[in-house]
């Protein structure tokens, strides 16, 4: 996961559960919510629109 994205899950995470994520936190939870999805809809892949912005770490 990009620093980017957890960036983006942990302020999607704030605004709809009020509750602020450690970095580690929220990498486990995003890994959570991926075995999840990955379980109901198969070995998908994720779109990576980050790598489109390398210069961002």
């Amino acid at each position: 996961m990009t620093k980017r994205s957890l960036r983006k899950f942990k302020a999607l995470y704030e605004k709809h559960f009020g509750e602020k994520l450690s970095d580690e936190e929220a990498a486990r939870k995003a890994a959570s919510l991926v075995e999840i999805y990955r379980a109901v809809y198969g070995n998908v892949e994720f779109p990576d629109t980050d790598k489109e912005n390398t210069n961002e770490k």
